[in-house]
């Protein structure tokens, strides 16, 4: 660097300094740029090693929230799972209550041996019955839950009556306690034609209709012990059953053989057809009365009398005894009409 004085001059010496000022700021611009590139140049080798150590700890971060957001999940979804599965459970235990094996009392039933129909016990298709935990069940059991809410001491008597409506193949002995019960009913839907229509005046009539139900109670119990539905009131305690049958529920044996007689002597009295079907579905209805049977049970027995006299149809021997049923009470009839002149 030359000297500042070398030819004094005031205005020399200005410019001299005013150079060596320039010329001292272009310098430490120099240095301060080259410092400044190396720390850059440090800060860009550096750059990598935070940038991975950024991305580690943020990787970190997502994955601790993600554990953290899984184990919220985790936990939720148990808390919902468990809720789940006990509902699950639930309606498992509830659709796997069947009719205690130990009360059903009808076993000697099913060896019954039929007179007129000779089908194995699957050619009668009954749709299953609703699922112990549907939504149509839980509206049938509330419906009988109405009706014991609603049915007075009339009602109660009625059904009563009722309820001793039922034959037995195994009551035919003429000594048993129960015979004149047992056979009266077998004229109960048929009882309004008049006070000679009974086993006494009719008697091929009461050895057909004996033949008849015994056929028709081996089919219904064979199909009870198969679908083995529990009773309404194994399903909800709050009903208060007026009884408890020693059988399963599905189909209904009351209603399937009220139809039955319905629509035989709906074969010899066509005009009665209805008054006929309205005392086998008040039949049925008194069993619901009761909290013994749900409304579907009685459908389904229905269904089966309309199966069952399609298959007594087809047998020689039954409808040969139904011409001579009818021909019976034809005669009895009009010698009954003719003594009332």
């Amino acid at each position: 660097m030359e000297p500042i004085y070398q030819f004094a001059t005031p205005q020399s010496v200005e410019n001299q300094k005013a150079k060596q000022d320039s010329q001292t700021s272009q310098e430490q611009q120099a240095a301060t740029q080259q410092t400044c590139t190396k720390d850059a140049c440090k800060q860009h080798k550096k750059t990598p090693a935070l940038r991975a150590l950024a991305l580690t700890l943020l990787c970190s971060l997502a994955l601790q929230t993600a554990a953290l957001a899984q184990t919220a999940m985790v936990f939720k979804g148990g808390k919902e799972a468990a809720k789940e599965n006990k509902s699950v459970v639930a309606i498992r235990s509830l659709d796997d209550i069947t009719f205690p094996e130990a009360d059903f009392k009808r076993g000697a039933y099913l060896k019954l041996r039929t007179v007129y129909v000779d089908v194995p016990v699957s050619k009668f298709k009954l749709k299953p019955f609703p699922a112990n935990s549907s939504a149509e069940t839980r509206s049938e059991l509330d419906f009988l839950l109405h009706l014991q809410k609603t049915r007075n001491a009339e009602a109660v008597n009625r059904t009563e009556t009722m309820a001793n409506v039922y034959f037995d193949p195994f009551t035919t002995n003429p000594a048993d306690a129960d015979y004149t019960r047992n056979l009266s009913s077998l004229f109960y839907i048929g009882r309004d034609l008049g006070p000679w229509f009974n086993p006494e005046k009719l008697p091929i009539t009461s050895r057909v209709l004996q033949n008849v139900i015994q056929d028709a109670t081996y089919y219904i119990f064979s199909l009870k012990a198969d679908f083995n539905r529990p009773r309404p009131y194994q399903l909800d305690s709050r009903l208060d059953n007026l009884e408890a049958p020693g059988h399963a529920s599905y189909p209904s044996g009351d209603a399937s053989t009220s139809y039955v007689h319905a629509f035989i002597l709906s074969y010899i009295f066509p005009e009665y057809k209805d008054h006929f079907a309205g005392i086998a579905s008040d039949m049925a209805f008194s069993r619901e009365t009761r909290g013994v049977h749900y409304p579907s049970d009685s459908e389904a027995g229905k269904e089966f009398a309309r199966q069952f006299m399609d298959e007594l149809m087809e047998s020689r021997k039954f409808r040969t005894d139904l011409e001579a049923m009818k021909a019976e009470i034809i005669q009895v009839r009009a010698a009954n009409q003719l003594s009332k002149k």
